[in-house]
């Protein structure tokens, strides 16, 4: 037996509507309790009349997290397999739990139960990222508890993890850079980006250099390989952030004409602190050698672009011995509903694009998918965004929906210099 960790923001009224929100977090890993705080602003008007749910997904936060004390920054620095496989079998060893039943479909049979303990008829869903997964597994197998249903980042069902971030990252950052040499002022300012990138990639990879960078966190100076691995995580998710979006031309045209990539560098451990604090490690494998790797698509090479073939490469270690029963290839395949679905996208979201978007809502027989100009992963935090999903989930339906605001969404400035955008 498993004990679930779970929070409610009350509804402010003294009517309360039947149907609550519930929330479901991305990675896989990340505890919805986490982003309570993040998602109480967005949905504040949501809040008045239906309470809000967080329930931490087996395996993350309070649900007996499948997390133990890990290296995260060794996975962001440095291309040792060897060394990284033996610490995920050492977590392994010293989890309480039976891995094998840390899947999704787990995960959706939890939220039913806890549908079933607080007495509600039916609930939206809002999935974010690798939670928009586990919203549509929840609907294909409890179809008619789900009144209304939001998908941000949107994982397509046939989609497996990790097999297309490679390609997907660098579409990204070619069409930042693209942006970049458009705009006037960055394209000025940092000419040649496109071709700057490539040389990094190949100058890192033939040849990794030592260096020196005072950790953000710490301020304690750490000498670290800079290899094309840590081009990769200092990148990847900067991308992630339309904000931070912005600080990458200045980062890569610095690295490659000043030869320092210290700042670069120093990205890579803030990420790494930042997966020990979100994700539990050990749910991430749990689902992937579950449900994505088991199904890899064949032929897939990634070599030449900036993540490579890392993924690929430590799925097939550490699968080949993590205990899991893989899903059928049923599990993959896109259905047809009527529950009304807003599907929303950011157009610069390097893991999942607003393709992904566009190729779910087809399913959806009354869905609709915006697409957030200049924004990246997850975009229903943006204020034009949170209000037309305030009325969707009002009004269960995409037909009225007031969008005229997304007009007025475009990207962020970019910056120039380390004091930001031109005035």
């Amino acid at each position: 037996m498993l004990d679930l960790a779970w929070a409610v923001i009350p509804a402010r009224s003294n009517t309360v509507a039947p149907d609550p929100v519930m929330f479901l977090a991305g990675g896989p890993g990340q505890a919805a309790r986490d982003i309570a705080p993040i998602m109480q602003g967005p949905f504040g008007d949501v809040n008045r009349s239906r309470d809000l749910i967080f329930l931490d997904q087996r395996g993350t936060g309070g649900s007996n997290a499948l997390s133990c004390e890990f290296d995260e920054e060794l996975m962001m620095t440095e291309n040792n397999l060897d060394e990284l496989e033996r610490q995920l079998r050492d977590c392994l060893a010293g989890l309480d739990a039976d891995v094998r039943h840390y899947t999704t479909r787990d995960g959706a049979a939890d939220l039913e139960a806890l549908r079933e303990h607080i007495g509600a008829e039916q609930v939206n869903l809002v999935g974010g990222s690798y939670g928009t997964r586990m919203a549509q597994v929840y609907l294909r197998e409890y179809p008619d508890r789900v009144r209304a249903m939001i998908l941000d980042g949107v994982v397509p069902s046939r989609l497996r993890l990790g097999s297309e971030h490679a390609e997907k990252l660098d579409q990204a950052l070619g069409n930042l850079f693209t942006a970049c040499a458009e705009s006037p002022d960055c394209g000025d300012r940092f000419p040649g980006l496109a071709e700057r990138f490539e040389a990094l990639k190949a100058q890192y990879a033939e040849t990794p250099v030592e260096i020196q960078v005072t950790h953000p966190r710490t301020g304690v100076a750490e000498a670290i390989e800079f290899s094309d691995q840590v081009l990769a995580a200092s990148l990847r998710f900067l991308a992630y952030s339309p904000e931070a979006q912005m600080m990458i031309p200045y980062l890569v045209h610095e690295a490659a004409t000043t030869g320092s990539p210290e700042r670069l560098a120093a990205q890579a451990l803030i990420v790494g602190d930042q997966m020990g604090d979100m994700i539990a490690i050990g749910l991430n494998f749990a689902v992937g050698c579950s449900e994505d790797w088991p199904h890899w698509p064949p032929g897939i090479d990634s070599a030449g672009t900036l993540l490579g073939n890392s993924m690929q490469d430590l799925y097939a270690r550490v699968c080949d011995w993590w205990p899991a029963d893989p899903v059928d290839a049923g599990f993959f395949e896109a259905f047809s509903s009527e529950v009304p679905t807003l599907l929303l996208s950011g157009e610069r979201d390097p893991v999942t694009p607003p393709e992904y978007g566009e190729e779910a809502v087809s399913q959806f027989d009354n869905g609709r998918h915006l697409v957030a100009e200049g924004r990246g992963h997850i975009v229903v935090t943006n204020g034009c965004i949170s209000g037309i999903a305030t009325q969707f989930i009002n009004d269960a339906s995409v037909d009225e929906l007031d969008t005229e605001c997304m007009d007025r969404i475009g990207p962020e400035p970019f910056f120039l210099d380390l004091l930001g955008p031109a005035p």
